[in-house]
């Protein structure tokens, strides 16, 4: 017997663009450490998404589908598309590393994500990156 755990799909899938230049965010993007696995999950995920913070907070395991032919995410009753090969690497390394919760993001204190964290750790990277890019114009206003 096989046992599927992907929830069925219901409502569209959308493909989302951020309104902030490709170029300049992927700066931000590329001085995240490799290291900081979280992070460039969390990031690349809002940025190919374009999750508000609060339901990027929200995710649950049942919310993400990396297994099917095009790997989508769940915000609500829609589906969007993870159309960036970096989003679906950094989603699938932080994986194995994550706790066994149904929280599917927390941080490194095994806490669930909130904004001020975020919002920390983004300022953070931009300013390594020598960029000005809020986490709304990251993904995408």
């Amino acid at each position: 017997m096989v046992i599927n755990p992907a929830p069925p799909r219901v409502g569209t899938v959308r493909v989302l663009r951020t309104a902030r230049p490709r170029r300049t965010v992927e700066r931000v993007l590329a001085v995240i450490p490799a290291t900081q696995w979280l992070d460039r999950a969390v990031f690349w995920l809002m940025y190919d998404t374009q999750l508000r913070v609060l339901p990027l907070c929200r995710l649950t395991v049942a919310d993400v589908d990396l297994a099917s032919p095009l790997p989508v995410v769940r915000c609500g009753e829609r589906w969007r598309l993870l159309t960036e090969a970096p989003t679906v690497t950094a989603l699938t390394a932080y994986l194995p590393l994550r706790s066994a919760s149904s929280d599917f993001l927390l941080t490194h204190a095994e806490r669930p994500l909130d904004f001020a964290y975020l919002d920390q750790r983004w300022r953070m990277y931009c300013q390594r990156a020598g960029v000005t890019c809020t986490l709304r114009e990251l993904r995408g206003g």
